[in-house]
């Protein structure tokens, strides 16, 4: 069962800003954010305010990750004089998982939460 709906991210959490996330894809990146932040599956009655905004920015990680991965990057480009360079920043899966944790830690830093979710081994 989904944490967080399409409504509260975009009325909560985005304050009706423009969205990162399609709606079409945030129930599979909202999956996968919970996946991240629940390690240990933990059973929750009520899902609280600031767990779901901590879910919502580890879907816009992700989504922003793929993204970036799915874009063709160019690292090397000449014309007549002219030429440009783009770096490659893939991050590695230790980066990526490390930018994930501080997220989570961010969220939960100093909530009744914080034991269950931040020392689950994310």
């Amino acid at each position: 069962m989904a944490w967080v709906d399409y409504e509260f991210y975009l009325a909560e959490y985005r304050q009706n800003a423009q969205p990162v996330i399609p709606e079409a894809e945030f129930l599979y990146l909202e999956k996968q954010a919970r996946s991240n932040v629940n390690k240990k599956h933990v059973a929750l009655e009520e899902v609280p305010d600031y767990l779901k905004e901590c879910v919502c920015e580890v879907a816009e990680y992700l989504y922003r990750r793929n993204e970036a991965n799915s874009a063709d990057a160019i690292k090397s480009y000449s014309n007549d004089g002219y030429s440009e360079t783009y770096v490659d920043q893939k991050k590695t899966p230790s980066e990526e998982r490390a930018e994930i944790r501080e997220i989570i830690f961010r969220h939960l830093s100093g909530t009744e939460l914080h034991n269950s979710f931040v020392f689950a081994g994310v």
